[in-house]
């Protein structure tokens, strides 16, 4: 009888014991992973804006965009670079320049826009000026020209 106790006392010592150690070896596995990990990204809304596109020295009309850019996650206490500018304001301010000094808008002979190129070009100026990688990506959500003769008076 004190036999089956003991082994049973055993039995129990050794459950725990293997419980526990594998409840610390989880722990630190997901602390190490957890540090692995790639950051975390968040998609944030620039203000639209609108631009006038001039030519031959005269108004031909409005581009009006709207972008997003894609950036690191903020951490709970804000943005994690400490005393650094919101991308927003880069990004609004090279969106103008490069459309305003895009000499290949040529609205009197409407082609494709290479957004494609415009938007790299607009991550690389604010990641230029920010003198680290703010911006992952910059996307798209609205482009449009209205010419001097659509807009109401």
């Amino acid at each position: 009888m004190m036999r089956s106790l003991l082994i049973g006392l055993w039995t129990c010592a050794v459950a725990l014991g293997a419980t526990y150690g594998g409840a610390v070896w989880k722990q630190r596995a997901s602390v190490t992973a957890g540090s692995e990990h790639a950051p975390k990204l968040e998609v944030k809304k620039a203000k639209p804006i609108t631009v006038p596109i001039i030519a031959g020295g005269t108004l031909k009309g409005y581009v009006s965009a709207e972008f997003s850019f894609v950036t690191e996650a903020s951490d709970k206490h804000g943005d994690k670079s400490s005393g650094a500018l919101d991308p927003e304001i880069f990004l609004m301010d090279e969106a103008f320049r490069l459309i305003y000094s895009d000499n290949a808008l040529d609205f009197d002979h409407i082609d494709k826009i290479d957004l494609a190129a415009l938007t790299k070009r607009i991550t690389e100026k604010v990641n230029e000026h920010a003198g680290v990688t703010r911006l992952k990506e910059t996307l798209v959500k609205n482009f449009a020209f209205t010419a001097k003769e659509d807009l109401p008076r």
